[in-house]
């Protein structure tokens, strides 16, 4: 298993390479890559010695081979592009989180996600600790079913309870489309054998409640859908997704892309690490 790590060079996105150093045993990852996004030919000089350091740092850390990749471009391109070149099945991104005009232009790490096929963990400043219980918000968007085959994959890996907490509706019809999404995740994990529990519902705020949640219960990650058709103007508001990913609990997200795991019939296509 491949994982690229997109590197800025600040504190915060070396402890992205600390954080995929610690999944290395848990998901049997052989290749780390530091990927950094350069603007000039002085500048590829400057990153290649400073990825050239980070390496011999880390190296002795991890039985994963640790690689560098640089390029020219745009790093809302270039991040996903690069993985998917690499056929890196993972990629551990930091994010400083939503400050200031970002408030306005809507955060660089959803826009950087939405961009890619390869799923992401998104991590802030918390060091890396082991994975028991993962989080599952279900919404009424048939979308959200594509998660199932990686969280098999998910509760395989690092032996965790996933936990289920479910979008409560107004609406009748949604809400019968929630009722029939959680059952059918509730039958294809009890047909699996996969354990797991239901943690109750969120309404008025997907973001606040399960975050109420997620403190109370001690959750070590989060799982999210992220719509690559959403515009500009939804993360402005400010949607859910993004105040997950940049929760202040400083939770990881596992964030996928909902286009990329289903075929146009609706089928999932099977995902393992």
């Amino acid at each position: 298993m491949k994982i690229v790590v997109p590197i800025d060079f600040t504190p915060v996105t070396e402890n992205a390479i600390r954080y995929a150093i610690g999944l290395t045993d848990v998901l049997g990852v052989n290749n780390i890559t530091l990927f950094h996004v350069t603007a000039s030919e002085k500048e590829t000089a400057e990153a290649t010695e400073k990825l050239n350091l980070l390496i011999e740092k880390y190296k002795a850390q991890t039985s994963a081979t640790l690689a560098s990749v640089l390029k020219p471009g745009n790093i809302f391109d270039e991040i996903g592009k690069t993985a998917a070149e690499l056929e890196a099945s993972l990629i551990v991104m930091a994010t400083h989180g939503i400050k200031g005009m970002q408030r306005i232009i809507g955060s660089r790490a959803m826009k950087v996600i939405t961009n890619s096929e390869t799923p992401y963990i998104v991590i802030q400043q918390k060091p890396y600790e082991p994975v028991k219980k993962i989080l599952i918000p279900i919404d009424f968007t048939r979308e959200v079913k594509q998660l199932l085959p990686m969280l098999q994959t998910l509760n395989e890996k690092f032996k965790a309870k996933l936990v289920l907490i479910a979008q409560e509706a107004k609406d009748d019809f949604i809400q019968k489309k929630i009722d029939n999404n959680l059952s059918y995740f509730k039958s294809y994990l009890n047909d699996n054998n996969i354990d797991f529990e239901e943690a109750g519902t969120y309404s008025s705020s997907k973001y606040k409640e399960t975050l109420q949640y997620a403190k109370a219960t001690g959750v070590d990650l989060i799982v999210t859908t992220i719509d690559p058709e959403t515009n500009l103007t939804d993360y402005i508001m400010g949607v859910d997704e993004q105040k997950i990913v940049a929760n202040e609990l400083q939770l990881p997200v596992l964030c996928v892309n909902t286009k990329h795991y289903m075929n146009r019939s609706g089928n999932i296509f099977e995902y393992t690490f």
